[in-house]
């Protein structure tokens, strides 16, 4: 952690202070404030967190999301970029600025407006005006904070043999912080409210009364003469609106009918503020629970960018004998070797991986796949090349990874039968192969049948093929599906997900289960169940997201399937239990198409559901060690 001097003290709490909107609807210069004070890295642990007070205290609430989405634009942009080189220009962060600001003023004010030219037109000239007073005020604040922090920047400059490594950790560890003390700020929990609280029935019955007493003739009689009664009726009145979520004429006190000379138009206006009252608490309802799950997503990012740091600290170099064991056998084969390291990557050192520039020093090129038959060879281990590497060895130095071949493969096989009097099957699933040796068997059962439950299924299975191949960890990817599934803008989407995750080096395999339906794990006769009972996703912010670890071995059978599948049998699980136990197929698709073949032989009514089974055999290769 960087150690922060007083003028950076200074320039970060005056972040807070300088978050003044103008006119109501624009903070040109907070945001440009935050932008000129986040290109010092000592300043971008805590600047976050101080701005966003400061907005929160001084912004409205309906913008605070269109600013707070600025502030986490500039942060991810700022990363992607220094990702690459080691650090971010002037030009560059003015440049991203003024585009944050007129995509998000133009995003606001078509969601208030609606879509119309002349709502584009008014939002972009907004915006082009806030992004110019913005340019202005950054080019100001930048020069200033480059004057007032020219000692500090002059102490702080990194030295030309700082380690590469240790500063990308640093840098993630940081961003990491950032993030999550933002999602503790917003996560701070208010209970959801049924009834109005003392200050909004106050509010509400000062409009009343102002709206319908300010103007009439008894006015004096009622709030002067008999302004107890009057007052109490009143409260009264609204009282049992917020009671009963209506109030008729019957449920007045007699003293006020009489005394009222508008008692209907008295009614009628009671209704209408409390009604307004009650919509205003509904959607402040609604604004607490986004915020908790947009919480839940910033917690997200700090986990992913955590993973991220932890993945580089558990790449160790191997021994050095060993690389140079490797030069001098290699060698022999009519290579030059330029450059080579082994390392052990993955959680606990799961696999070697061996990067090496190389080059063919005479005769014809060979082949990458002859390369890692080579390095197996000289080290006594399985390699094979990386998917999307070079090709061939030629006589240019080249750069390749070779890395430890897995000791299991899977083979698969599929069953699927549409419910009766649908087009399309509502479940949908994937194998997804990653990189660490991994394979994600995923199902996923969309609620209901047909068209919407296959777009609710579909949806779950591409974000989550895209997250993990991105780099994002399993669980946080599903954590993050959840809250994205939460706020979808048409209806609530619910959906189940069920995982198995097969390590091909270890034979472990983690069971995730989010409203799913049991898989069974079937070794010769043996057959166990493995059952959960969670509910589907997109039903609470904090998702239910239960796991079981069981070692496979050569030979074992994952058998995955819907409820559509399982509801066909007889006590369910205990009669697929049974089934499996007997049937002698070995495979896969013959066994899943006999397992869709004996649910659909059952007695009872007409196919209720959509139906899918996976079957997966595990198969130990026969030359992982050589």
């Amino acid at each position: 952690m960087r150690q922060i001097h007083i003028r950076q003290w200074m320039v970060i709490l005056l972040s807070g202070f300088i978050q003044q909107p103008l006119s109501g609807m624009m903070n040109p210069f907070g945001v440009a404030y935050f932008a000129a004070a986040y290109m010092w890295p000592e300043h971008r642990n805590l600047l976050p967190v101080v701005t966003l007070i400061g907005m929160a205290a001084a912004i409205p609430q309906t913008m605070l999301l269109k600013y707070l989405g600025i502030l986490i634009g500039i942060m991810l942009i700022t990363y992607i970029l220094e990702w690459k080189k080691a650090w971010i220009s002037q030009q560059e962060m003015l440049l991203m600025l003024s585009l944050l600001i007129l995509s998000a003023d133009i995003g606001y004010g078509l969601a208030v407006e609606g879509i119309s030219a002349e709502a584009v037109l008014r939002q972009l000239r907004l915006g082009i005006l806030e992004a110019v007073f913005a340019g202005a005020a950054f080019a100001v604040f930048f020069m200033v904070m480059k004057v007032f922090l020219k000692d500090e920047v002059e102490d702080q400059t990194p030295k030309e043999n700082a380690n590469e490594e240790n500063i990308i950790k640093c840098r993630l560890s940081d961003m990491a912080s950032s993030f999550r003390k933002i999602s503790h700020m917003l996560s701070s929990e208010v209970p959801e409210r049924a009834d109005l609280s003392d200050g909004e029935m106050s509010e509400a019955f000062s409009e009343l009364t102002e709206n319908m007493c300010s103007g009439c003739g008894r006015r004096e009689h009622c709030w002067e003469k008999e302004y107890y009664d009057t007052c109490h009726s009143a409260y009264s009145m609204l009282q049992t609106f917020s009671e009963q979520g209506v109030l008729e004429r019957k449920q007045v006190p007699l003293s006020f009918r009489r005394r009222c000379i508008n008692i209907d138009a008295f009614l009628k206006e009671a209704n209408r503020v409390m009604q307004m009252a009650s919509i205003n608490l509904r959607w402040q309802n609604r604004l607490n629970e986004n915020r908790m799950v947009f919480a839940g997503q910033m917690g997200e990012i700090a986990e992913i960018i955590d993973d991220l740091s932890l993945e580089i600290s558990e790449r160790k170099e191997s021994s050095q004998k060993v690389a140079d064991g490797l030069v001098k056998k290699l060698e022999k084969k009519r290579l030059k070797i330029k450059k080579i390291s082994v390392t052990d990557e993955g959680s606990h050192g799961r696999r070697q991986k061996i990067y090496m520039m190389a080059k063919i020093r005479r005769g014809r090129c060979i082949t990458v796949k002859q390369l890692a038959e080579w390095a197996s060879e000289a080290s006594g281990i399985r390699f094979v090349p990386e998917k999307d590497g070079p090709e061939l060895v030629t006589k240019k130095y080249t750069l390749f990874e070779l890395v430890e071949d897995t000791r299991y493969q899977l083979i698969q096989g599929i069953a699927r039968r549409t419910k009766d009097g649908e087009s399309v099957n509502g479940d949908s699933y994937a194998f997804i192969y990653l990189d660490s040796g991994q394979v994600l068997m995923s199902l996923s059962d969309g609620m209901g049948s047909g068209e919407k439950a296959r777009e609710e299924s579909e949806l779950m299975i591409n974000l989550l093929e895209q997250m993990v191949d991105t780099g994002f960890g399993r669980r946080s990817a599903l954590r993050m599906i959840n809250s994205v599934m939460l706020l979808h803008g048409g209806r609530q989407l619910f959906s189940s997900m069920d995982l198995s995750v097969i390590d091909l080096y270890s034979g472990i395999c983690e069971f995730i289960k989010i409203g799913a339906s049991s898989t069974f794990i079937k070794r010769g006769s043996k057959v166990e169940c493995v059952t959960s009972g969670s509910l589907p996703m997109g039903v609470f912010p904090e998702m239910d997201c239960e796991g079981f670890c069981r070692n496979l071995f050569d030979g074992d059978i994952i058998v995955m399937m819907t409820d559509g599948v399982v509801n066909r049998f007889p006590h369910g699980n205990e009669r697929i239990c049974d089934m499996l136990s007997e049937m002698e197929l070995t495979n896969p698709n013959a066994m899943a198409t006999e397992i869709l073949n004996e649910a659909l032989d059952m007695p009872g009514e007409v196919q209720q559901d959509d139906m899918t089974v996976l079957v997966c055999t595990v198969c130990k290769k026969m030359a992982s060690v050589l």
